[in-house]
């Protein structure tokens, strides 16, 4: 804390600022004393101590930063040092640019033996915010919202971080999820088939024939052994019961009677089935410089099919994204359910490791 202005100012409240006993031996020479004081030398008095503080106190009131550690403000030796340590954020928005937290307190690397030493303080003015990023969707699935402060690591000798919130912490919004495939159709179509697929038959004999003969006054048509059509005709195919039968190749000849290869066609009623169409992307989630989105419509699917559905709705602050919207029924099947929107980011994202002095301001999320 920082000794007063004016008014009366005693030795006790020098040593208590210099994190001493009130009641230990006190001097006005001693090296501690005068560096509080500002004084390295000359004459020294109690009023030199108006306004002290003993806590090395750095303000950032520059603009926009992202993905910040708080042990970037101090170098390292103030950082590992027992000196108290003052982060006062002012009039600037640190956000979250990709998956990492806005503000953390030291990198993964450093772990809590390169953590701060001392006690810490991180200071949040009003007007000034700690931003989550949005999650943004992906073919591999929803995007959680990004924390915002990550209290990642205990001081060295596991002290928490000391916070004071007049201003905004919030963590990103999810993003929407996708939306459910359309349902699977289908519709009729008519189809030549031909038998045989490729080729052609030729099968004399008592039963199962397969086989044309031409004669001068007509021709007999043989199709597995059973006679269809006898009559008239110089033509190369005869239509009976909707099936064509065509003569093809000749075989050979005996006398005047003609032998030819046969195959046949007919019309085939088939089912085609098509496939519903894709879900929609899910919509941003609200985070720094985002705003929550509405999620892509889903594209239409085939003949009879249903449409993939919407993609669900980004989060505002702190929030999961909506589901994404089941998608329509075809005539062959029902649509599929939308994906699960992600989850909201944290406001503070280790909790047990901060001391919570003051909250006059917000804090916007999970605290885990």
């Amino acid at each position: 804390m920082t000794l007063p202005l004016s008014g009366m100012m005693t030795a006790a409240m020098i040593n208590a600022e210099l994190g001493r006993a009130s009641n230990a031996p006190f001097s006005l020479n001693d090296p501690a004393v005068r560096a509080l004081a500002e004084k390295p030398l000359g004459k020294i008095m109690f009023s030199d101590f108006y306004g002290k503080t003993n806590e090395l106190v750095v303000k950032v009131t520059s603009a926009t930063q992202y993905n910040t550690l708080i042990k970037s403000f101090f170098t390292p030796d103030d950082w590992a040092s027992d000196k108290a340590k003052r982060l006062i954020i002012s009039g600037v928005d640190f956000g979250s640019m990709s998956g990492e937290a806005a503000l953390a307190i030291t990198d993964a690397v450093s772990g809590q033996a390169g953590s701060f030493g001392g006690k810490l303080t991180l200071e949040i003015e009003a007007g000034a915010f700690i931003s989550g990023n949005g999650g943004k969707w992906s073919p591999a699935g929803s995007g959680n919202g990004g924390v915002a402060l990550h209290a990642n690591f205990k001081g060295k000798d596991g002290n928490n971080l000391q916070l004071i919130n007049k201003g905004i912490i919030r963590g990103g919004g999810g993003s929407g999820g996708q939306g459910g495939k359309g349902g699977g159709g289908y519709y009729v179509q008519s189809t030549t088939v031909r038998e045989p697929q490729t080729g052609d038959y030729y099968i004399e004999g008592a039963t199962g024939a397969y086989m044309w003969i031409q004669f001068r006054t007509g021709i007999d048509v043989y199709w597995n052994g059973v006679r269809v059509f006898s009559g008239l005709n110089d033509g190369q195919s005869v239509t009976v019961n909707g099936i064509t039968y065509w003569r093809a190749a000749m075989h050979h000849v005996a006398g005047t009677t003609l032998y030819y290869y046969i195959n046949r066609t007919f019309q085939q009623n088939q089912n085609v089935y098509t496939d519903g169409g894709i879900g929609g992307a899910g919509g941003i989630g609200q985070g720094f410089n985002t705003i929550p989105a509405a999620g892509a419509a889903g594209s239409a699917g085939g003949t009879n099919a249903g449409r993939g559905g919407a993609g669900g709705h980004g989060g505002t602050w702190g929030s999961s994204g909506a589901n994404g919207v089941t998608g329509i029924n075809g005539n062959n099947g029902n649509g599929l359910a939308g994906a699960s929107g992600g989850i909201g980011g944290a406001a503070i994202d280790g909790i047990a490791n901060v001391d919570l002095i003051e909250n006059s301001g917000q804090i916007i999320g999970r605290q885990e």
